[in-house]
């Protein structure tokens, strides 16, 4: 197989995987309620039919990295399909809601093996010709997916059910598994012993999950404040436990020394700070859309467009210039254009037109887009071959971070400027309010618009990152290209 054939063979595979990835981080949003309903769960118990996916795909993604860095990278994506397709398979027949959060949390760890192997196995097909576009049309897929994810599983519902926004998994998931064995030929040759560092690995876990259970704790508000305080305290001493075991061990879960290598580091924190700002902008929208403007979901979704189509087209058009002209020229400017958008959104009222709130969504889409892939390009072509899938996870997990601490920040943030309570009355529903629901929305304009500003800060930011590493990535870019 000649390589421009294998990188289309390898594109074609990892796009399915990105996209099914995608689809299922929302698929369950628009039928939320049916799904509630059906099995007689609670809202806490809804809001981990979701979170649970979430969980189990970041709690993943390093030992994926590890596991593909030590054994190749191929079998393991493959096996990636396995799980999500067998994940999804129990979550169509889950009778209980126990039974779908454990069958969306294994949806979720093979959706991690997929979204960490998608990147290594693209970046090793790729490094020396279009890494960027590459990278980017896999961005591309997920983020199809994800729209999908809120619109077509609406229509799914309405015509067969509940069920079957898993069921339709399957068989993808089967055609995706074979695909990967029969077209997929692994390039990466391990030059490591196989030796797994499960202290390491047990110690990150912990870490991890319970910082994710403190954010989404403190989502549920002040009554929970102190297991939530709780959770992060043991987080932040599970990862200095982490380090130092990484640090004495021969052959560590997560080598450090990557975070020597400035390219590599500055991009993820610059993308750290970018998805704390971004993650929470479709929430902000929607929540101007529905809440303020009174709109329906169906119309608000539509009003959602101009931000999604503007990402793609953006992004695909970065991903292509970028490997030509440099990476992280093309992801600064996206920050810059990203953060204008937001202080523009700042100004949102109640009164502000249609038209000019999609005229910034477009800009904002612009700036997320430009930003995305020549900054994930720039981290994995940073590292050399034999880090690849634990640089990929790296990325993944800081991504995965950053998108729950935005959504967090800004709940807190609205909360600062209107009261938590009638925050909840609002989106439940203006009838069950005693007050003006006018002057309420009114508010709550407000405090969306002082929530963008705070985010565009953020955003802003993360171009400190970005112009620091534009040497050392100009360098790096120039050595593959030389070496092509």
């Amino acid at each position: 197989m000649d390589d421009k054939k294998h990188l289309w063979s390898a594109l074609s595979i990892t796009t399915l995987g990105a996209f099914m990835a995608g689809l299922d981080a929302r698929i369950v949003i628009v039928g939320l309620d049916v799904i509630m309903s059906s099995l007689k769960a609670d809202i806490e118990q809804g809001l981990w039919f979701t979170q649970a996916y979430m969980l189990g795909s970041t709690l993943m993604l390093l030992l994926a990295g590890k596991l593909a860095d030590l054994y190749g990278r191929v079998k393991l994506y493959a096996y990636g399909f396995i799980m999500f397709t067998i994940g999804s398979a129990l979550s169509g027949l889950s009778c209980a809601p126990i039974h779908l959060i454990l069958s969306r949390f294994l949806q979720g760890v093979g959706s991690g093996i997929l979204t960490t192997l998608s990147a290594a196995i693209i970046t090793d097909v790729a490094v020396r010709g279009p890494l960027a576009f590459a990278l980017s049309i896999n961005a591309l897929a997920f983020r199809i997916g994800s729209i999908l994810g809120l619109t077509a599983s609406g229509l799914l519902i309405y015509f067969l059910g509940w069920r079957s926004i898993f069921y339709v998994n399957v068989p993808i998931g089967i055609v995706g598994y074979y695909l990967t064995l029969r077209r997929l030929k692994d390039l990466y040759k391990p030059a490591e012993k196989p030796i797994i560092d499960w202290k390491g690995f047990a110690l990150i876990t912990l870490s991890l999950l319970s910082m994710l259970l403190a954010l989404t704790i403190y989502a549920y508000g002040l009554l929970y404040k102190n297991l939530a305080d709780l959770l992060l305290t043991l987080s932040t001493l599970s990862l200095v436990c982490f380090v130092v075991v990484e640090l004495k061990t021969k052959y560590p879960l997560l080598d450090l020394s990557l975070f020597r290598i400035w390219s590599f580091t500055g991009g993820i924190i610059a993308q750290l700070l970018n998805a704390i700002a971004f993650g929470a902008v479709m929430l902000l929208l929607t929540l101007h859309l529905e809440i303020v403007l009174g709109m329906d979901p169906f119309a608000a979704g539509i009003h959602l467009l101009p931000f999604e189509l503007s990402f793609l087209v953006f992004g695909l058009l970065s991903g292509k210039l970028s490997d030509k002209y440099g990476y992280t020229r093309f992801a600064l400017t996206g920050l810059f254009i990203g953060s204008a958008a937001q202080f523009l959104l700042g100004g949102l009222t109640k009164e502000t037109p249609l038209s000019q709130v999609a005229m910034y969504s477009i800009i904002l889409g612009m700036g997320n887009g430009l930003f995305m892939s020549p900054n994930t390009s720039s981290i994995m072509s940073s590292v050399p071959p034999h880090r690849r899938g634990i640089a990929s996870a790296i990325r993944s997990v800081i991504f995965n971070t950053g998108m729950t601490i935005s959504l967090n920040i800004t709940v807190l943030l609205i909360a600062s400027r209107i009261p938590y309570h009638l925050v909840t009355q609002l989106i439940v529903g203006a009838e069950t309010m005693a007050g003006d629901a006018a002057v309420s929305r009114r508010v709550l304009a407000e405090a969306i618009g002082y929530t963008f500003k705070v985010l565009g800060v953020v955003n802003l930011s993360a171009a400190i990152f970005s112009i620091t590493r534009l040497k050392t990535a100009s360098g790096t870019q120039e050595k593959h290209s030389h070496s092509r």
